[in-house]
């Protein structure tokens, strides 16, 4: 998988590549599409980890110039994320289960 996407302005790229050996240009999937799913949740576990440590450092920075009220939003936001996270790896430990 490839994402694209702008940080703070700055375009950069997230590879994933969920198959950890050569499949031989067959197209087949590597894994079972459970596996692919879990792969990818983990991606996004820490993908969304990322995110919210930046819009910490943005809030931060915020604060540091007297825009209070902003950081305090988008300090709501970190923690949106964080909840997002939480549940996503609560289903992450299910799936483990199975």
């Amino acid at each position: 998988m490839h994402l694209d996407h702008d940080h703070l302005g700055a375009a950069h790229e997230h590879h994933h590549d969920h198959c950890g050996h050569n499949c031989g240009g067959c197209e087949s999937a590597c894994h079972t599409p459970i596996e692919e799913l879990v792969a990818l949740m983990k991606y996004m576990v820490g993908h969304n980890a990322a995110h919210a440590n930046e819009l910490a450092s943005l809030a931060k920075q915020l604060d540091e110039i007297g825009e209070h009220t902003a950081f305090e939003q988008v300090m709501q936001a970190v923690s949106d994320f964080e909840k997002g996270n939480l549940r996503l790896s609560t289903v992450l430990a299910a799936l483990h289960q199975q």
